[in-house]
This record gives C-alpha cells, sequence and structure tokens, in this order.
C-alpha cells in the first residue's frame, strides 16, 4: 500500500504537549525532526523518504511543537531544551526506550540537544545542514526568509522563492510543495507561535551546542550540502573535529534540503550508517 499522509497520520500525548507525527515500518526506531521555516512540517521535510526508510525501520516523521498538526504551545527565549523534553516525553508514552535520532537544520539541533542530555535514549544521530558547529571561515549570508511575512506578507511566489534559495537545483521545488507549505505558513496558530510565524529569524531562538559537542557519544553521521546558503559546509567539519565518533559526507551540486535534493543518495546513506555494525 503506497504510504500518504493520511494513512501515516498519527498523534501521541507527549508530556503536556500533544505530538503529530507519521509512521511506517518494523524494526529499529529512528525518529526525523524537521527543521524550522515559514510553514515547515515533518511531511514536507522526509515525507518523500518514508518508503525508503521504513523498509528497514520503524520510522517516525514528527511535527516540532508550534508547527504542522502538534499542539502549538508559547515557548520563550530558548527552544532548543523544550523540543528535546518533548521528544523524549513522545518515545516514553510510546513505550520506546531507544531510537537513532535524525534531525534536519533546527531538527539536527534538537538531535544534538537530545544526545547531550538524553544519552540514553539516542543509539545514533544523523545531523543534516544543522546550527550546533562553528564556522572556520567567513560565513554565507542567510537567505531572508524571515522576510516572508513582511511587506506585502505571504503568497505563492514569495513561498516559492524562499524555497529555492534553499536548493541548487530549483527544479525539485514542485508545486505540490509550494502549496502544501504556504497553507501550512498562513495558519493562523503557526503564524501565532512559531518562531517563523512571528517573523523571526531562521535558527532564532535555537541554544549555542558547539562548546558541548565533545561530549556526544553517539556515533554521529554528518550530512551537509555543500551550496547551502544557511550554514556553510565548514560547519560540518567542525563536528567532525569535536564530536569522538563520527563521519561527514558533502553533497556537491546541493544546498540545504538535501533529503529532497539527493533522495536516492540520502535514503541509501542513512540506511548504511545506521546498520553499520
Amino acid at each position: 500500500m503506497r504510504l500518504t499522509p493520511e494513512n501515516t497520520s498519527r498523534f501521541v500525548q507527549a508530556g503536556p504537549v500533544k505530538i503529530h507525527y507519521h509512521e511506517a515500518g518494523t524494526g529499529p526506531v529512528l525518529l526525523c525532526i524537521h527543521g524550522g521555516a515559514p510553514g515547515a512540517f515533518g511531511w514536507s521535510n522526509f515525507g518523500r523518504n518514508l518508503e525508503a526508510l521504513s523498509q528497514n525501520f520503524r520510522t517516525l516523521i514528527v511535527d516540532l511543537p508550534g508547527y504542522g498538526k502538534s499542539d502549538k504551545p508559547a515557548i520563550d527565549g530558548v527552544r532548543t531544551g523544550a523540543y528535546a523534553q518533548c521528544f523524549k516525553d513522545m518515545l516514553e508514552s510510546l513505550g520506546i526506550d531507544k531510537a537513532h535520532i535524525l534531525g534536519m537544520a533546527t531538527g539536527g539541533a534538537v538531535a544534538i540537544k537530545m544526545a547531550l542530555e538524553f544519552p540514553g535514549v539516542v543509539d545514533r544521530l544523523v545531523l543534516i545542514n544543522c546550527p550546533g558547529g562553528l564556522s572556520l571561515f567567513q560565513q554565507k549570508s542567510a537567505p531572508a526568509t524571515h522576510s516572508y511575512y513582511q511587506g506585502e506578507g505571504p503568497s505563492m511566489e514569495r513561498m516559492r522563492a524562499s524555497m529555492e534559495r534553499l536548493v541548487f537545483d530549483k527544479r525539485c521545488i514542485t508545486e505540490e510543495m509550494v502549496r502544501e507549505r504556504y497553507e501550512a505558513s498562513i495558519a493562523p496558530e503557526f503564524m501565532a507561535q512559531a518562531p517563523e510565524g512571528k517573523g523571526g529569524k531562521p535558527g532564532e531562538n535555537l541554544e549555542v551546542l558547539w562548546p558541548e559537542l565533545h561530549r556526544i557519544e553517539a556515533k554521529t553521521l554528518i550530512i551537509w550540502g555543500r551550496d547551502n546558503p544557511t550554514l556553510n559546509y565548514d560547519n560540518s567539519l567542525y563536528m567532525l573535529n569535536r564530536i569522538k565518533n563520527s563521519r561527514v559526507h558533502i553533497h556537491s551540486q546541493c544546498g540545504l534540503l538535501v533529503p529532497i535534493e539527493k533522495p536516492e543518495e540520502f535514503n541509501l546513506e542513512v540506511t548504511g550508517f545506521l546498520k553499520l555494525q
């Protein structure tokens, strides 16, 4: 049966927060945490990878609190720890003792925080183009995704432009992807609570994690797009130097959205790393 957003949709109470997620597959648990951006949600980042990943793992694709169909609680100040606690609570509610944690962008910072604060829960880490490193060279200017709500406000055209800035090959951004993100970006609850909905900058209210990377014990795969305009690929080299048991794969001709731009390579490298003895 073809996996769809509808037939994989689930909800679970994670402490005080109800989390929406998609689930498919059996085997070791793989928790996938999406990035923060206007209208972001789990399926938009990883839904197109679910069929391949679920062949080897019980794959859970979550919506961050404040995003998608998850509850939208008010979170003041730094959000990384609150998100990490929420997903620890989620795994506990599902009776899961240990899981592989995969995170992209904001989701990667949350995965790092989980590995630091709850090492017993985290099996292996996959970090994709995420805050938490430190630039060794001059960092490229980040695209102004925070301007999406300013001026004339949200539109399909502005959402397409925002998404196309994040990729190397603009042809991978389909009309369906633009529409689902646009519709999510104008949901009143999202605009009221998510940082990007308030006009915040990407990565705003995330904890500074690079001084703590040496404490990570989990085996870690760091994936980067060489042409990522938000965080230069030298961040991945810093992480490689600081995380004791880590490896890096830098994709050429690829931006931020590696799971979307390089889906077959991404699925194979994640599966291979997580199954490696």
